[in-house]
């Protein structure tokens, strides 16, 4: 990978940092409101409506790590030991 290639791939997973620490944020949120809604006994059609949403938020966060690591690993790889940004997903 040219020196180039290194600059893109840095680039791709500083975005991929940087939206993982935006949604993270989001996915905390969530898991509180769900846990006062089912505390008050709310609707069931509203907590059902929070927890999918907090589904789909787990699994957004578990993609963008996944693809974060991969992007990772494979820069490692190929650039070397270069600094990266410090990475919010849990290491493997």
């Amino acid at each position: 990978m040219a020196l180039k290639d290194c600059a893109h791939q840095r680039f791709l997973i500083e975005g991929l940092v940087a939206d993982y620490k935006s949604l993270d944020p989001t996915t905390t949120a969530t898991e509180k409101e769900l846990a006062v809604l089912q505390a008050e006994q709310a609707a069931p059609e509203t907590i059902v409506g929070v927890q999918e949403r907090l589904a789909a938020e787990r699994e957004q966060l578990g993609q963008i790590a996944v693809e974060g690591q991969a992007a990772v690993d494979e820069f490692r790889a190929v650039c070397g030991d270069e600094k990266l940004p410090e990475l919010p997903w849990p290491s493997r």
